[in-house]
């Protein structure tokens, strides 16, 4: 069994884990980075990148590559209802990505920048190890990066995933429409207790990416196909969505359940960081920008303890500036999802055509691009990899 230490051991290494290793690795700490799958992967996402996050993705050197793989720019939102649309501009562009192209980018910035790749399924996790098939790693200080819903989360006795109430869950296909040109709009639709996002990603693919409350799949058995085929019948705005496009997977990617409530950033000493520390409603096109800032976020944190020792003082600063940056849009996207998930009364809300309400979800929903910006050139004044 082989055991190394390292400053940091970051499990999972989606957005949020590998942009944080690749923060410290470039401040000079020893990292581990730990996942069980190998890169390229798919992951289910709704795949859009908020413009919120492209400060990071320029810090981190990853815009040239979005650009070669001509990664489309989204800059129009159109939420479809039954008889009225209501669409507004984004203040800048923002990108639609597979996980695909975004985490295998990441990761190799990751390990290029000097973090330690592993990969292994984690057993046990604790405030200082990470034990996994093969090996186990001590460290300083471990972050857990490990997505929406892990093992870790039971074992670790959050309270989150006791809630049987508020449990969703999330599907998505890739699709090739008709025309096949990206027109630099994502789209919103509305069903029965969930909803769908819709955007253009690189290589001509559409991604159509759903999340649906659990008591709507009692009987299906993981058939999405005939869930798919019920909101068609449902709703005639999604039967001239899918009727528009042709499938360019084998089958839908689904998630382990969704829960929407509040998380600590900090678990029996891990910081938690993207999904981890708190999940952003889809609708937004927030979450994998939340991926990225988190980490951004817990950087400077996870320093201090390195550096100065006082655990609990770093501990309580991160959940504190967690919370600031971002509660307000968790809560804001629950208000949301409330009205996008009853078509009804989606389509009596459009009625009112209210122009600020576009800008009013986006102020409320991503956080202030120039304050990340500010972030961004604070940690690169810390940073001595070049």
């Amino acid at each position: 069994m082989t055991e190394i230490s390292v400053d940091v051991a970051i499990v999972g290494a989606g957005p949020a884990g590998s942009t944080l290793a690749a923060l410290l690795a470039h401040r000079g700490y020893s990292v581990a980075l730990i996942d069980r799958d190998t890169f390229p992967r798919d992951k289910l996402c709704g795949e859009f990148l908020s413009y919120d996050a492209m400060p990071i993705i320029d810090a981190l050197g990853l815009r040239d590559e979005l650009d070669a793989h001509v990664a489309p720019e989204i800059s129009h939102c159109r939420i479809v209802g039954r008889h009225r649309n209501y669409e507004f501009d984004f203040p800048h562009p923002a990108r639609g990505v597979s996980r695909m192209l975004l985490d295998d980018a990441l990761f190799r910035r990751a390990v290029a920048a000097g973090a330690q790749a592993i990969t292994g399924t984690a057993s046990e996790v604790t405030r200082d190890s990470v034990t996994f098939d093969g090996g186990a790693v001590r460290a300083r200080v471990v972050a857990g990066a490990w997505g929406r819903w892990g093992r870790f989360d039971q074992q670790l006795g959050r309270a989150f995933v006791r809630d049987r109430s508020h449990r969703n869950f999330g599907f998505k296909r890739h699709y090739r429409k008709a025309g096949g040109t990206s027109d630099g709009t994502i789209e919103l639709y509305s069903f029965k207790r969930g909803y769908l996002g819709v955007n253009d990603v690189e290589g001509g693919i559409t991604n159509i990416c759903g999340l649906v409350h659990a008591g709507r799949l009692q009987g299906l058995k993981g058939r999405w196909d005939a869930f798919i085929e019920t909101i068609r019948a449902e709703e005639r705005p999604l039967d001239d969505l899918y009727a528009r496009h042709t499938p360019a997977q084998e089958g839908f990617l689904s998630s382990e359940p969704v829960i929407f409530r509040s998380r600590s950033a900090v678990e029996e000493g891990i910081f938690m960081i993207g999904d981890a520390s708190g999940v952003i409603d889809p609708l937004t096109g927030n979450g994998m920008a939340m991926a990225l800032q988190s980490a951004l976020v817990a950087a400077p944190f996870i320093a201090a303890t390195l550096e100065n020792g006082d655990r609990q003082h770093s501990e309580d600063a991160y959940r504190t500036r967690h919370a600031q940056l971002f509660g307000q849009r968790i809560g804001w996207s629950r208000r949301v999802a409330f009205l996008l998930s009853r078509p009804a009364l989606l389509d009596n809300a459009l009625r009112l055509h209210v122009p600020s309400a576009g800008p009013f979800f986006l102020r409320k929903t991503r956080a202030d691009r120039e304050v990340i910006a500010r972030m961004v050139d604070a940690e690169l004044e810390k940073q001595s990899v070049p």
